[in-house]
């Protein structure tokens, strides 16, 4: 499976796409354009063994928070580096980067795999055209000249699609993980961010499962010189539990123990014997992987 998590289903709670003055800040199907309201990238995606994939993502509407879930966007995938200059596109299986018009939710973005994205009537890939992108300074330049796209599902139903975008992106640095359970569902991500939660901002040592479940322990200090390593309690560093990214519904623990050793760039970090008020069930989080710090936008 291409995964691809969350970092990018984080986003979602303000518009991060900038504006411009010379780009109309949109991407489209046919003759129906959307406003491009947040354009991140989802960088250290790994998929068949050692090759490592990069994606920019563009796109409009809410997919995490109370009303979150759904979006639409395009997805443009590279295979290695994220590269500027002029990429002719294809629908070949060997031809990167990928263009793909997509229906979004949190799940196809934590679990970014393209055969699961493009097995959706509203899916379509990109046979020909061009894709021109330019970076500076932080500031992506996106603009595209005669794309053509089929539907994943009916070839025969093929439209025109383009992007116009110049401005930011929000950069998710994704874990690598080398082994990762919540209860019986697989950790696809991990890392450390920033949260402004009810009770203000709190940094959070954060791993998301598969069905875009996230535990985390949070600490009023930021983890900037890494995890702590060594065994503490819910009391010391309190555990949260969001389900399907709502962030404006998490739960807190009533109980907890965390245990944390670091080898290298790699954390051993087990979290047993937690409850969480409001939610059935004992939760156990075993982990081995990276912690990159990524951005979180609000």
């Amino acid at each position: 499976m291409l995964v691809a998590a969350v970092a990018a289903g984080f986003v979602g709670c303000k518009k991060n796409a900038s504006e411009s003055e010379t780009h109309t800040q949109t991407f489209a199907l046919g003759e129906t354009s959307y406003d491009i309201e947040h354009a991140i990238t989802i960088e250290n995606i790994q998929y068949q063994g050692s090759q490592i994939y990069n994606a920019i993502v563009v796109y409009t509407g809410k997919l995490v928070g109370q009303s979150g879930g759904e979006g639409k966007g395009v997805a443009i995938l590279f295979k290695g580096d994220i590269s500027a200059g002029t990429h002719s596109l294809s629908a070949n299986d060997e031809d990167y980067p990928k263009y793909i018009f997509a229906d979004l939710s949190v799940t196809d973005i934590v679990n970014f795999d393209i055969t699961q994205l493009l097995d959706n009537d509203e899916a379509y890939i990109a046979t020909s055209g061009s894709l021109t992108l330019a970076i500076s300074d932080g500031t992506y330049t996106i603009t595209t000249s005669g794309i053509e796209v089929e539907n994943a599902s009916d070839p025969n139903n093929t439209e025109t699609s383009s992007v116009d975008y110049e401005g930011s992106v929000a950069r998710y640095i994704l874990a690598t993980v080398d082994e990762g359970t919540i209860n019986d569902d697989n950790i696809v991500t991990a890392g450390s961010t920033s949260l402004d939660l009810l009770f203000g901002k709190t940094e959070i040592a954060a791993f998301i499962s598969d069905k875009a479940d996230m535990i985390g322990f949070t600490s009023s200090t930021p983890f900037t010189d890494g995890i702590p390593t060594g065994e503490f309690t819910y009391h010391d560093y309190p555990i949260i539990y969001m389900q399907g990214m709502n962030l404006n519904a998490f739960k807190s623990a009533k109980s907890g123990n965390i245990t944390i050793s670091k080898d290298g760039e790699k954390y051993t970090i087990d979290i047993t014997d937690v409850e969480f008020n409001g939610v059935e069930g004992v939760f156990t989080l075993h982990y081995i992987g990276t912690m990159p710090i990524f951005d979180f936008p609000l």
